[in-house]
């Protein structure tokens, strides 16, 4: 019970950890590319301005790419460069950025981003985006920039933005340069920061209440599933106990019979009929008293030795085999042991040889592996089955299902011997494998 309470809360916390995830991470990445869009809108927009952002009266002007209200012209700081094409500055402008009088490009660039100004012109240029985010101690600057031609030069520097920062002859003019505009972006990247530790906090915080509902009422939850269950098993059981005693009789009868009248085909075919619902019936009770036992007893500690087994029920196979002209083939390590239950355990090996003995193609080979492990052991068991190329191998381990769909009865079986043999892995915490290649079908158990 406890294994499939703490399953249920596993699989209904990782599913709200992903929807919560998603939902949290979508909404900040929406709110950082509305950001990010409406700092670099705002930056063009000054660019296309010459450097300036100009008054904007809503009445005769409508602006879409970011929110225009009236004081977005006193609030936004930022500051203008000319620089020819290698970087060097030509003229500037700071009249909108806090008071800069005393200082010039150079000590202002190296201020916000904590390194040289030629450094901070260089990684902008170097850089083959047009505009980008320089992150400092103090400030954010968002920038962009523009490439001009000379005529364009001439025009910039002419404008109200830098008439007053360039003494210099415009004849003297390099043949191209650029205008950068550095918008101060501090307030929104902090916004954003501050979006990021409260979507972090609140959908750890609302995990956390999740996991603490699930888990206060995942026993409740789980109980209907529990109940059926074990009404299931019980019934299992006491079917089986039940329909004992009247297959006894019958084969009990059967047998005076054929004391008395001799054997014919009909109480013959009886006979086999009883024993095969008998062998169905000691299955079904020995399913359902490992499932009992897996959820009684946690841990296994019996010291069982493999090898041993192995080689017991491989020669206990071997005339079965060679009496259907096939032959056993075992690569057995010796002295390979496990702690687990001594009687399960060879059980389970004893399933899988039974299932290749019998599904072997006429003169195939078994071949019966055994190797040790760190922490546990390999047990893998091969035959030749030409007919696997297009079995459903994701439904072997179901319970009552055969491969063979014909239920030919010259291969008896009941269609939960692999049911059984998984339900013995998980006791022990292995895992099982089917694989179908050449020919060959192969079952891997890792314990």
């Amino acid at each position: 019970m406890n294994r499939l309470r703490w399953t249920f809360i596993g699989i209904a916390s990782g599913a709200v950890l992903l929807v919560l995830s998603l939902v949290l991470i979508s909404l900040y990445a929406v709110s950082m590319i509305s950001n990010y869009n409406e700092i670099y809108s705002i930056t063009e927009y000054i660019i296309e301005h010459s450097g300036k952002m100009p008054h904007i009266d809503l009445r005769k002007e409508t602006v879409t790419d970011f929110s225009v209200y009236d004081e977005i012209q006193y609030e936004t700081r930022y500051f203008s460069l000319i620089t020819d094409s290698s970087g060097n500055i030509i003229s500037e402008n700071f009249d909108h950025i806090a008071s800069v009088s005393d200082r010039d490009a150079d000590q202002l660039l190296s201020e916000i981003s904590e390194t040289a100004s030629v450094s901070v012109l260089s990684s902008i240029f170097s850089d083959r985006r047009s505009k980008g985010i320089i992150f400092g101690s103090d400030s954010d600057f968002a920038y962009m920039r523009k490439e001009l031609d000379k005529a364009e030069l001439v025009e910039k520097l002419r404008s109200e933005t830098f008439y007053r920062g360039y003494n210099g002859d415009l004849r003297d003019l390099p043949e191209d340069g650029y205008i950068i505009v550095f918008l101060d972006c501090s307030r929104r990247i902090l916004d954003m920061r501050s979006l990021r530790i409260s979507t972090t906090v609140i959908g750890v915080g609302s995990f956390a209440l999740f996991f603490l509902i699930i888990t206060a009422y995942s026993k409740r939850a789980i109980q209907p599933y529990i109940n059926n269950h074990e009404k299931q098993r019980q019934f299992i059981t006491n079917a089986g106990h039940e329909l004992k005693t009247p297959l006894t009789i019958i084969s009990a009868n059967m047998e005076v019979l054929e004391m008395i009248e001799g054997k014919n085909e009909w109480t013959e075919s009886t006979l086999n009929q009883v024993k095969r619902l008998t062998g169905l019936v000691s299955d079904l009770i020995t399913i359902a008293r490992t499932e009992e036992y897996m959820e009684e007893n946690d841990e296994l500690k019996d010291t069982v030795d493999a090898s041993a087994a192995v080689k017991e029920l491989a020669d206990s196979f071997r005339p079965v085999a060679e009496k259907e002209f096939k032959r056993i083939e075992t690569y057995i390590e010796d002295d390979v042991a496990i702690v687990g239950d001594k009687k399960r355990l060879p059980e389970l090996f004893s399933i899988f040889i039974d299932n290749a003995v019998k599904y072997c193609d006429e003169r195939g080979v078994i071949k019966i592996e055994l190797h040790r492990r760190k922490k546990g052991l390999q047990f893998v068991v091969s035959n030749d089955y030409e007919n696997g190329r297009d079995a459903d191998y994701s439904r072997f381990f179901e319970r009552f299902y055969r491969g063979d769909t014909s239920h030919n009865s010259q291969k008896a079986g009941y269609g939960i011997g692999l049911s059984m043999a998984e339900t013995i892995a998980k006791l022990h915490k292995g895992k099982i494998s089917v694989n179908w290649s050449n020919g060959i079908i192969s079952f891997t158990v890792i314990i």
